[in-house]
């Protein structure tokens, strides 16, 4: 770490916008559905679909979420950054769930990008996920979308 980043990663902490972690969990949702530089509406329309089923979720307004955080994640420009400063916010309990989600959204057709693999990688370290049980995650959800 840099001088100049020693003295200047307080005020950074402070302006991370993903410090509610439905809006972190959203904001990496996001990311990873962007990972390949195209979000069109139908996947915006799944991705609020999907929330709307998680229990994590449930009494939020998700439109008001994705209003919300969309276009903070935009801003950043970088969406492993938006990673980076969203998975401290994810509870230890859901980093798996949120995990699998994201690799079912990268693996909805039943292929996974370059660019969204370099997420997904991202993610597992962000996350702080045991890599063995993300490639078992994997393997799960290829098979999943399969056909």
């Amino acid at each position: 770490m840099g001088l100049f980043d020693k003295v200047f990663s307080n005020s950074a902490a402070q302006t991370n916008p993903f410090t509610d972690s439905r809006d972190a969990f959203f904001a990496i949702l996001y990311s990873c559905m962007s990972a390949d530089g195209n979000v069109d509406n139908e996947e915006i329309n799944a991705l609020v679909a999907l929330s709307q089923q998680k229990a994590f979720f449930r009494g939020h307004d998700i439109v008001g979420i994705y209003r919300r955080i969309a276009p903070k994640v935009i801003a950043l420009g970088d969406m492993k950054q938006a990673v980076s400063m969203a998975a401290p916010q994810i509870p230890t309990e859901l980093r798996e769930t949120l995990f699998a989600t994201c690799v079912d959204f990268s693996a909805s057709d039943g292929h996974v990008g370059a660019a969204e693999q370099q997420m997904l990688e991202h993610l597992q370290g962000a996350l702080e996920l045991d890599p063995q049980r993300c490639m078992t995650i994997i393997e799960i959800i290829l098979i999943k979308n399969k056909g």
